[in-house]
């Protein structure tokens, strides 16, 4: 049933890592706006990323929500979270923001052999899963591919938009005496 208290547009601020507790939290209030007939959600999103599983999660989240999600990025969007990022219709990044890609990373400290066997496929997997996102959004030189194969690779947001990681220079500015709700 629709809450015909709710605008067509809703504007929201997340700040924090990407783990299965926030991914329930931006479920949920997607769910939220979406059962009460929001048309776009505007959503600033702050993070240096989390669990890869999570990020997937919500890239694959934002990328098929019947809503329009545009996400802003108004500071940094690091790691799996620019993965997620890249899942919005809408994607703004603010004149001074960055970004960070990297290749996936875990602990081997204390590891038997067979641990170390099962990280290396784990770790295989989620390159292999991000690859692929980043490979179908992202139209980099080849020697920024490359360097993402071996270091931290950080984007400019005037780099971002020149390579498709976002689509414009924007803030996030709600009207004013726009209600913003916190996830």
């Amino acid at each position: 049933m629709a809450d015909n208290n709710l605008p067509k547009e809703v504007y929201g601020i997340f700040c924090g890592s990407v783990n299965q507790e926030s991914a329930q939290k931006i479920c949920n209030t997607l769910g939220i706006a979406s059962n009460g007939g929001v048309e776009r959600i505007h959503l600033l999103f702050q993070s240096i990323g989390g669990a890869v599983g999570d990020g997937i999660f919500l890239y694959n989240l934002f990328k098929t929500f019947p809503v329009e999600i545009v996400l802003y990025n108004m500071g940094q969007v690091s790691s799996i979270a620019a993965v997620a990022y890249l899942g919005a219709k809408g994607r703004k990044v603010s004149a001074s923001a960055t970004f960070m890609l990297h290749r996936s990373t875990n602990s081997s400290q204390s590891a038997t052999a067979a641990r170390l066997t099962a990280i290396a496929k784990s770790l295989t997997l989620d390159d292999e899963r991000t690859d692929s996102i980043l490979h179908e959004h992202l139209s980099f030189p080849t020697e920024l591919w490359t360097q993402l194969e071996y270091h931290d690779t950080f984007l400019s947001a005037q780099e971002a938009v020149q390579f498709g990681l976002a689509d414009e220079i924007r803030d996030f500015s709600p009207p004013l005496g726009t209600k913003v709700f916190s996830i």
